[in-house]
């Protein structure tokens, strides 16, 4: 990026070279380049720009090559130089949003349409469209291309947050909402932290077959995101092994387990679940390992008690 950077400077030969150009024009033009290249130059070396540096080095880098184009005294030359705002326009497909993107592409296709009528009084008009369609398609292509492996890439790193099977968070990404909830503000909820456990599912398999358990898996996965509030993060911690976490009122927060339980025992599919619950108000000093693990003494308590069925505890103060 800095390479990149740097070479806006080379613009200001553009202006430099062309000889109709006042000498206050050219000076203006190439002090410009100079400064400009060589600030963003410094500024990558130094570290990542900020979000405005950033956006203002794709517009104004893009403007400037859209500039030393439309000043560069050899129309042909001018026009293919057009072509050289598409790698500002896939900056800003990398780093921003659509309107950054339209604003670079203008740039270059503004550009263009200038240096191509300059080729048409010289060449004609056909060698100038063949080379204008070039500095559209490529200004257009280049932005969109990226973009698109962009947003596919991110609904990959979406995906990989998901437990394929279930539907649910994978243990990783679970840990990740989970540390954002925390630190959101508490306005009076109480926090509840559900382990369940499916009860004898290794019979299930063995009698059914591991299809029939991943059906019941992919069951319980449905039913844990239907009986949870919008607001509920719900994981998948391994095997038969479920998490939810919650902010909610009191009342909420107690009825959860057992409305968790009695859902998964309704499911169409033989399986039931031992729940074990840990609820403390928010602002107690609570760590999440610390409700995780009383949460899941309570889950044990439940599974020793026969299975499906809810323990509840409720930890004065966890984590120091």
């Amino acid at each position: 990026m800095a390479v990149i950077s740097a070479a806006l400077m080379l613009m200001a030969a553009a202006a430099l070279t062309s000889r109709d150009l006042p000498l206050v024009v050219q000076a203006a033009f190439s002090i410009a380049s100079v400064v400009i290249g060589l600030g963003y130059a410094v500024l990558w070396l130094r570290g990542w720009p900020t979000k405005r540096q950033s956006l203002a080095m794709a517009w104004l880098g893009g403007g400037i090559v859209a500039a030393g184009c439309v000043l560069q005294p050899q129309p042909v030359i001018a026009l293919m130089g057009c072509t050289g705002v598409a790698i500002l326009g896939g900056y800003a497909a990398f780093f921003h949003n659509t309107k950054a993107i339209t604003v670079v592409v203008v740039f270059g296709i503004a550009a263009g349409v200038l240096c191509a009528i300059r080729v048409a009084a010289v060449d004609g008009w056909v060698v100038a469209t063949a080379g204008l369609w070039l500095v559209i398609e490529l200004n257009l292509a280049v932005p969109l291309a990226i973009q698109t492996v962009v947003r596919t890439l991110g609904a990959d790193v979406v995906r990989s947050d998901q437990d394929p099977l279930t539907g649910v968070l994978n243990r990783r990404a679970f840990y990740e909402r989970a540390a954002t909830l925390l630190t959101s503000p508490g306005n009076d909820l109480h926090l509840v932290v559900v382990m369940i456990d499916l009860d004898k599912f290794k019979r299930l398999n063995d009698a059914y077959g591991h299809l029939a358990g991943d059906q019941a898996l992919t069951a319980v996965g449905w039913v844990l995101r239907e009986s949870s509030t919008s607001s509920a993060i719900i994981g998948r911690f391994g095997g038969e092994e479920f998490i939810v976490i919650d902010a909610a009122p009191a009342d909420v927060a107690e009825r959860l387990p057992a409305e968790l339980c009695a859902a998964i025992a309704a499911s169409p599919h033989p399986v039931t679940a031992s729940v074990g619950a840990a609820i403390v108000r928010w602002g107690c000093g609570s760590a999440m390992d610390d409700l995780i693990r009383a949460a899941d003494a309570a889950m044990y308590a439940a599974k020793r008690a026969g299975g499906n069925q809810t323990r509840i505890c409720r930890p004065a103060r966890v984590g120091g």
